[in-house]
């Protein structure tokens, strides 16, 4: 009978360590949906400012490139114009979707669906470097917002091809990590993250990537945190960058 309490009462105190970190990991969630909730209103005023001069900047620029009576060297600068336009666009776009509040909507996704979905859209940046990308066939159904995974899976694999080489690799897989739930990863054989830099690179406006707007992995991590998970950046034996999502709770899970 002693055994048997004790038993009872290991397993009592696993659940309740259990519970309080899933407690600890979405006050942290509400937190920052309050902060980007404030944000968020910044950034559309930003946006209300910024879009419709910059619209006629860049159609203004794009008509002088067109004319045929206009000095080539004008013609070019005038392109360059439009190519600094559309680039601070896009950089707007990312401060808009990254200081959006994250709003879970959880429902049942089967993992190797979206990931698939991903995989075709990134289908072109892949190819173009001969990148082999290997996703594990038995992927596991997840409770997760669809379109938010969608979106951190897409960053994340993106990120992944642009860090590797051509002929480079790339691995998805997920494995069962306790009572129901399970440990998402991505791998690459790429030059890999150095140990202090591991810790900024889900900051906003960190990045390493001449091309980069820095908020890519920041929007991962704030998709990863409003589900009640956490990722960390780890090195990928014998080459490369892990990424590593966990507490990712299996669909049907009590």
């Amino acid at each position: 009978f002693a055994s048997v309490s004790a038993l009872g009462l290991g397993l009592a105190w696993r659940t309740l360590t259990r519970s309080s970190d899933l407690e600890l990991r979405l006050v942290r969630a509400a937190e920052l949906n309050n902060r980007l909730k404030e944000m968020n209103l910044a950034a559309a005023g930003l946006a209300h400012e910024t879009k419709n001069p910059l619209n006629i900047i860049r159609g203004l620029a794009q008509m002088i490139s067109k004319r045929t009576d206009a000095p080539a060297e004008v013609c070019e600068k005038s392109r360059s114009i439009v190519d600094e336009a559309d680039r601070v666009a896009a950089q707007l776009n990312e401060f808009i979707n990254f200081s959006r509040p994250r709003e879970v909507r959880r429902s049942s996704v089967a993992l190797s669906l979206v990931v698939g979905e991903v995989v075709r859209a990134l289908g072109p940046d892949l190819s173009d470097k001969a990148i082999r990308l290997e996703v594990q066939p038995d992927l596991p159904v997840i409770e997760a917002d669809e379109q938010q995974l969608r979106q951190a899976l897409f960053n994340l694999l993106l990120n992944a091809s642009q860090a590797v080489e051509a002929n480079g690799e790339i691995r998805v897989t997920a494995a069962k990590f306790g009572p129901g739930e399970a440990v998402l990863e991505i791998r690459d054989n790429g030059p890999g993250v150095p140990p202090e830099h591991r810790a900024d690179i889900f900051k906003p406006y960190f990045t390493t990537n001449e091309k980069g707007t820095g908020l890519g992995l920041a929007v991962v991590q704030q998709i990863v945190l409003a589900h009640g998970w956490e990722i960390e950046c780890l090195a990928n034996e014998p080459r490369g960058a892990l990424f590593r999502i966990s507490h990712v709770r299996l669909a049907g899970a009590a």
